[in-house]
């Protein structure tokens, strides 16, 4: 997929799943943990994440953020004619519900299951610390509570004893 139609796609996405915003930190933290947790359900827009400062982080995804500014208003939102993008984009709707715009929540989902995905054999309080470990303004029940809603919405591989 060339850059152009992959700035216009991540634009239509972004009408359906959430307030676009990246003049703000908050909105650039939404924009990534949005997109890495929409690629983790299943929609691969081929972004690849590592480890930053706030979990996982994509260059590739801020550059063509950056490329999407000036042309976002003309995006539409559009219903998807592709059964599976669309499919995708309801799961992630439902997923993250009304805390779609909520950085904290979405980071802590991203965090844990970034670190998860990293060790797999990794358990509930070795990834909580480790997120704990890496983003200091977390409180451990949210995270406990992020890996809890993870794993009920089966995006975690089974726990290790």
């Amino acid at each position: 997929m060339k850059e152009k139609e992959r700035v216009v796609l991540l634009g239509l996405i972004l009408k359906r799943i959430s307030d676009f915003n990246i003049n703000t930190f908050e909105g650039r933290l939404i924009l990534q943990k949005s997109i890495y947790l929409l690629q983790s359900l299943g929609l691969y827009l081929g972004y690849k994440f590592s480890w930053y400062i706030h979990g996982p982080y994509s260059p590739d995804l801020t550059r063509n953020a950056f490329a999407l500014q000036p042309i976002y208003d003309n995006v539409p939102t559009v219903k998807f004619s592709d059964a599976k993008i669309e499919h995708e984009i309801e799961k992630f709707e439902k997923f993250v519900g009304k805390q779609r715009n909520d950085g904290d929540w979405l980071e802590q989902l991203a965090c844990a299951h970034f670190l998860k995905a990293l060790d797999p054999k990794a358990d509930r309080e070795s990834i909580v610390k480790a997120v704990l470990y890496h983003e200091h303004h977390f409180r451990r029940k949210d995270c406990e509570e992020a890996w809890d809603y993870l794993r009920q919405q089966k995006l975690l591989e089974k726990e290790q004893s």
